[in-house]
């Protein structure tokens, strides 16, 4: 994902593609029921999933450059998690 099509997604109100959305999922280690649920229908386990999304508030209000930095690093992340996953 391009720091556009996320700045995107922050700023406006989009319909995600169904390989959108099973990535978000993928990465997020959270179902598309989860995913789409209310904040009060959500469980507050606090685990990864939680984690992360704490994580990824935070990164949100960073300067650009740093949201870019931080996303070309899980962006890898995910690249080498999904090939090693294909072989």
């Amino acid at each position: 994902m391009t720091q556009k099509g996320y700045a995107v997604w922050e700023r406006y109100s989009v319909a995600l593609k169904p390989e959108q959305i099973q990535k978000l999922t993928e990465v997020l280690q959270v179902t598309p029921d989860y995913l789409f649920a209310s904040d009060a229908k959500r469980s507050r386990k606090g685990g990864p999933a939680g984690k992360a999304r704490r994580l990824f508030e935070e990164v949100s209000r960073l300067p650009r450059s740093q949201q870019l930095h931080v996303l070309t690093v899980v962006e890898a992340f995910v690249e080498k998690k999904a090939v090693g996953a294909g072989s």
